[in-house]
């Protein structure tokens, strides 16, 4: 059997001493029985909350008092159920009857008191288990806070990403509206322009067909003139021709009509 490691000779000897005194007052004796009875309530406290805390090397000296105590108290308990009596201590049958309760009254406290200290111990053992879990926990805890933080920084960091990528986007569209306005006010001046050019062209050809329409009437009308002119010349040249055949002929009509006349005058 474990117990805790005590001098009970001390106990034994006490237990003795107390029995030679052969003090018999009733009075005196309940007196010296509640107050041991009092101070092994104490002292038994205070062995559990030594044991509870684990501070099993304090165990074995307090355990000592407190046995020397519980003789006393024995002593008492013997005068008292034998008033009167004479005890004489050296009885090997008295002492033998004291060794025998005091080895239990020893193994009990101890196996109580090592029950408390076993009790500490899967106490200590389950607050190390609960520590080493809370610390995992809060291990755990501040992982996951960081992972939170970590997950909101990125969530964060992509929205501003996301947002500067819209605002990109936007510029871009922008810039490509007002690109694609220019190039369709480009495209309608352009196309403006070449209208106006082609009507200018137009204008020009128009201008180049209507002036060379009007020289070539022109040369027409030229040509017509030479033309009338030279038939007009052949016809003037034709009348002045037979203008000067028939002056020609009546100049010869009057010339022979003259010498027929001067010729009839001479012969009359």
């Amino acid at each position: 059997m474990t117990l805790i490691n005590v001098n009970l000779q001390q106990a034994h000897s006490t237990f003795v001493s107390y029995i030679a005194k052969q003090n018999t007052d009733p009075l005196v004796l309940e007196e010296i029985h509640q107050e041991k009875l009092a101070r092994l309530d104490q002292y038994m406290d205070m062995l559990t909350k030594l044991a509870l805390a684990g501070m099993e090397e304090q165990l074995s000296p307090l355990l000592s008092t407190l046995l020397q105590e519980w003789a006393i108290k024995e002593a008492v308990e013997v005068l008292l159920r034998y008033p009167g009596c004479a005890f004489d201590p050296a009885d090997q049958g008295l002492q033998q009857s004291f060794w025998n309760k005091l080895g239990r009254q020893h193994q009990a406290l101890s196996s109580e008191l090592l029950l408390h200290l076993q009790q500490a111990k899967e106490t200590r053992a389950q607050a190390q288990v609960g520590r080493e879990q809370s610390w995992q926990t809060v291990a755990y805890k501040s992982l996951e806070d960081q992972r939170n933080q970590q997950k909101q920084w990125q969530t964060t960091a992509f929205q501003r990403v996301q947002g500067q990528q819209q605002m990109n986007q936007q510029w871009f569209d922008r810039e490509q509206t007002m690109f694609n306005q220019y190039q369709q006010a480009n495209q309608k001046w352009a196309d403006t322009a070449l209208v106006g050019v082609q009507q200018a062209q137009l204008g020009v050809q128009q201008w180049y067909t209507f002036a060379a329409s009007t020289q070539q009437n022109v040369a027409n009308m030229l040509a017509g003139t030479e033309q009338r002119q030279a038939v007009h010349k052949a016809n003037m040249k034709k009348w002045v021709m037979r203008i000067a055949v028939i002056g020609v002929v009546l100049v010869g009509i009057v010339t022979l009509l003259g010498c027929a006349f001067f010729a009839m005058m001479h012969l009359y």
